[in-house]
């Protein structure tokens, strides 16, 4: 009678046939997975030198033809490396990502730091062909902060970039032209953006010390523009929104009685009314009356409003620009462009507090 195999025999064999052909599949796919991996440091050799300003002494994409193949065979053996299950492994994923891997990732922040470059200078070129035709217009301010949006996109994107060379370059030459037409553009559409504030304040009916505010806030901002032609297309642009408040129309209207009672007061050379749409901090206002009395007495003046542009009230004072004709003894007339400086009392009397200047169209003739 042959004699029975132990169980802990049957059990060895049994195992050394499971075992042995996994093992050889692992050994299989280490091989696989050491071969692919050396492709794709092969490939990321070639591709580091791409990227590196250093070498290249320009801001280009690399040839996507060596990136791709890069990616592929990262990828690759990336997930070759997946099906392996031994302690080699770890070193091969350690090869792999510092030989290839690091490249890889190196060069697709070198793309997308090149690609959001372009963006910029075409997006630059964009506003700068709009600034130049219309520097106050909204669809300008909407291409600036394009602009603006596609510049901080990049500084984020420049993190990636390997190399402080490579960096700078990318900024010499995407970056900073992009920023220099924002910078030279800034206190213009600063001022836009006053305008579009003040307008929403208006339309929601705010708070009267919030619009007044917001108005300071803009005339503060035309200070710091040097372009005439810009400051008048800004101001009109404010003067469309100011019109709309239903509290600076009230005002107006009030100032625009104001002038007809000047003007009626002084046609009637009546003294006492006309002295009292004076504040008493108004200049020389001790000597006025004599002056003002003087002049009753002396000429005969007509004086009529032609027109009057109220250019802000705030705090209960106004700066007014007045455009008046005198006629004189009914022969020689003149036209004066005047800026006054209103203020309201607390009884709500507009008052000329002063002068701020004052310009005649025609010369004052000589009277005999």
């Amino acid at each position: 009678m042959k004699k029975l195999l132990s169980s802990g025999l049957i059990a060895g064999i049994i195992s050394a046939n499971i075992f042995i052909p996994i093992t050889n599949a692992e050994a299989a796919s280490i091989s696989k997975a050491e071969s692919l991996v050396k492709v794709a440091e092969e490939h990321a050799g070639a591709l580091k030198w791409q990227i590196s300003y250093e070498l290249t002494k320009d801001i280009k994409y690399p040839d996507m033809k060596i990136f791709n193949l890069t990616k592929n065979a990262y990828l690759n053996a990336k997930s070759e490396l997946e099906k392996v299950n031994v302690k080699d492994k770890v070193k091969l994923e350690k090869r792999l990502e510092d030989n290839a891997g690091i490249h890889y990732q190196r060069a697709m922040g070198y793309i997308d730091a090149i690609t959001s470059g372009k963006k910029i200078v075409v997006k630059a070129n964009e506003f700068n062909a709009l600034y130049s035709k219309n520097p106050t217009s909204d669809v300008t301010e909407k291409s600036y902060h394009n602009l603006s949006s596609e510049i901080r996109k990049q500084a984020i994107l420049l993190y990636r970039v390997y190399g402080k060379s490579t960096r700078d370059a990318i900024l010499t030459q995407f970056k900073t032209p992009g920023e220099n037409a924002l910078q030279s553009s800034k206190n213009v559409i600063t001022a836009k953006m006053h305008i579009d504030k003040l307008d929403q304040l208006i339309m929601k009916k705010s708070n009267q010390e919030l619009v007044e505010e917001q108005v300071n806030t803009f005339f503060d901002s035309l200070d710091t523009i040097k372009d005439d032609a810009i400051i008048e297309d800004l101001y009109e642009a404010y003067y469309q929104s100011i019109r709309k408040d239903e509290n600076f129309l009230k005002q107006e209207n009030e100032i625009k009685e104001f002038f007809q009672k000047a003007d009626e007061y002084a046609n009637a050379e009546n003294l006492e009314a006309t002295i009292g749409l004076y504040s008493e901090e108004f200049p020389g206002y001790a000597t006025l009356s004599e002056t003002i009395e003087a002049t009753f007495k002396d000429f005969d003046v007509r004086f009529e409003t032609l027109d009057f542009d109220v250019q802000y009230i705030l705090n209960n004072s106004a700066l007014v620009i007045q455009h008046q004709k005198s006629t004189i003894d009914e022969k020689n007339t003149i036209e004066t462009t005047i800026a006054y400086l209103l203020e309201k009392n607390e009884a709500g009397e507009w008052k000329f507090l002063d002068v701020i200047e004052e310009s005649d169209e025609s010369d004052l003739p000589e009277i005999e």
